[in-house]
């Protein structure tokens, strides 16, 4: 999901400042948590990181029928995922996705995955 809404931002030269969380319940009950980020981003990784604690946060309130991953805030890509003087690691992580993407560009979407173990 954070992949996807990656793959959208990106393509529409836009960035997030906001991370939603969309939750709705066996019982149709909906659930939405939204957190502000410091700075915007439109890395998948960014999204995951961020949505992971959310979701595991409202976990007992589950089983869910739907989970949705969406950015708000929207600003220009060009200010979004700015290294940081103290070495966060999110040159790297940029430049793995951008990797990514390009493999995926030139062979399909499905070419490259990321695993997790967690």
């Amino acid at each position: 999901m954070c992949e996807c809404v990656s793959a959208r931002l990106k393509a529409n030269g836009l960035s997030g400042k906001t991370v939603t969380l969309k939750l709705k319940t066996a019982r149709f009950s909906a659930l939405t948590r939204t957190t502000t980020l410091s700075t915007p981003t439109q890395l998948a990784e960014v999204l995951f990181r961020v949505s992971k604690p959310m979701l595991e946060r409202e976990r007992k309130r589950g089983p869910f029928r739907l989970i949705g991953i969406g950015a708000g805030t929207l600003s220009d890509s060009a200010i979004a995922d700015l290294p940081d003087l103290l070495g966060d690691g999110l040159g790297k992580i940029k430049d793995i996705e951008h990797a990514m993407d390009s493999v995926r560009a030139k062979f399909g979407k499905a070419a490259i995955r990321k695993g997790r173990t967690e």
